[in-house]
């Protein structure tokens, strides 16, 4: 189970206050917590792809600059014997997904594998981006109301049904996405415990500063969100997380009740976090720091205490899985993803520097080159937990996490005196940054003859959310 947007530290055995999570806190008493497990980018697909494929994004091909979201698709069907549900398909088990997030869909193969897929959407997160009147007074309205969440009530009525009808002389495989704590971070009463007027200030400050534009522009450009709205963000989400942990703890009780929940392995992990203002950015924009890629995973159930206690990667989903499942022969190998001990990440921006868009935005937000640079280069990190070195095009530099946690003053690593303290570190940093699953020299190649594309039916309604949240 992914719970979209989650940040570690919003978890109770991450650090967060008792009451925040006690479903998560519960599993974590009765399993397995990983410490140190990083994702391996700062947004949705491309992070997905390695859990589903067990391969770094550059290796996979899955959110390069520039690419279209359809030859995700391709890339997931035409490998479909690495991707692991159909791995797990193969070996016998029933799957099934129910998705919440429009960027794990049909749309973008995530389908590939599963025997059934669900992809939910309540459509808020698209009205976010419309500007007629009638659309920002709906807005306003539904802020004040307080009703509608982003899919997760109808997730899990596909749930009860799937709970009520299972083979139980097969084992299964379901995924689960949910996007209840990514923005807008409005979730319905009594989770969003703002009065009616601060209710309404949330909507109208989601629509200025969480639309897709508007993260950016804060991430590259002027940061003018108030300090005020932040608060509301921060607070907001905190219960949004609420919700989806007591959601958790309704699907754990419906299992338990079934009859299944002893012999089920449960994982819940996130696909990267959230920043609310920290070193100026917003939302999971341009960045690869801490709080973005440090995930929460935490695991009950047969055979979960199997899981390493050593720094990991979210990459290596994949491979823990099948252990879990005792499956020996799959197509996955520990050193898919670099050596042991060190996690890679890697962010490959939306746009190309000559992509036309960027000369509007360069124009319309004031950009100098270091913004264009912000917004189009790409980059990648190597952590061991306590030193993080990012590689970006013509230079290194070295972020000291025990003396700078928010990573706003990075080192140069040429700086001889200011790198002493981590001389020990970079050999095994730049051997990760240097493997080949890293630089993309571990691919996977399409097929030449993928499964069939989803229907025109199905690609309209899926590019028209698509094209309402902003990025068609």
């Amino acid at each position: 189970m992914v719970l979209d947007t989650a940040r570690a530290d919003a978890l109770e055995p991450y650090g967060a206050p008792a009451g925040a999570s006690p479903a998560v806190a519960q599993l974590a008493r009765s399993g397995t917590t990983l410490r140190e497990i990083y994702a391996t980018a700062s947004w949705t697909l491309p992070s997905h792809g390695s859990m589903f494929t067990g391969l770094l994004p550059r290796a996979a091909r899955i959110g390069d600059t520039g690419a279209e979201r359809s030859e995700t698709a391709a890339i997931l069907r035409g490998q479909s014997d690495r991707v692991l549900p159909e791995v797990l398909r193969r070996a016998g088990y029933g799957t099934g997904a129910v998705s919440t997030n429009v960027w794990v869909s049909q749309w973008t193969g995530f389908d590939t594998g599963f025997e059934r897929f669900v992809l939910t959407d309540s459509g808020r997160q698209g009205r976010i981006h419309a500007e007629d009147l009638r659309s920002r007074a709906s807005w306003a309205r539904e802020a004040v109301r307080a009703r509608a969440d982003d899919g997760a009530a109808e997730a899990e009525q596909v749930l009860d049904g799937w709970i009520d009808r299972v083979d139980r002389d097969r084992p299964f495989f379901w995924f689960v996405n949910l996007v209840e704590c990514h923005s807008p971070y409005l979730p319905p009463r009594p989770y969003n415990d703002l009065g009616p007027l601060d209710r309404l200030r949330a909507g109208i400050e989601a629509r200025r500063h969480l639309t897709l534009g508007a993260i950016w522009r804060a991430c590259v450009s002027d940061f003018d969100v108030p300090e005020e709205a932040l608060g509301r963000m921060r607070h907001l989400y905190a219960r949004s997380i609420r919700y989806m942990d007591d959601w958790l703890g309704r699907l754990l009780e419906r299992l338990d009740v079934a009859g299944i929940l002893d012999d089920t392995a449960v994982i819940v992990t996130s696909d990267h976090g959230e920043n609310f203002g920290e070193g100026g950015l917003m939302a999971h924009a341009f960045s690869l720091d801490d709080r973005l890629i440090q995930v929460p995973l935490v695991a009950a159930g047969p055979r979960t205490d199997r899981l390493a206690q050593t720094l990991t990667s979210l990459g290596r989903l994949p491979l823990l899985t099948a252990d879990i499942a005792g499956i020996a022969h799959h197509p996955w190998a520990a050193d898919d993803l670099g050596p042991d001990g060190v996690a890679v990440a890697q962010l490959n921006p939306p746009s190309t520097p000559d992509h036309e868009r960027v000369e509007l935005v360069r124009e319309e937000w004031g950009l100098d080159d270091a913004g264009v640079a912000r917004l189009t280069t790409p980059f990648m990190c190597a952590t061991d937990g306590r030193f993080k070195l990012i590689r970006r095009p013509g230079r290194e530099e070295l972020v000291d996490l025990a003396a700078d946690p928010m990573e706003v003053d990075p080192i140069q690593v040429d700086d001889a005196d200011a790198a002493v303290d981590a001389a020990a570190a970079l050999p095994d940093l730049r051997e990760a940054l240097d493997h080949p699953s890293a630089s993309g020299g571990f691919t996977l190649e399409t097929a030449e003859e993928p499964r069939p594309e989803p229907t025109d039916e199905e690609t309209q309604a899926i590019e028209e959310r698509m094209r309402l949240l902003g990025y068609m």
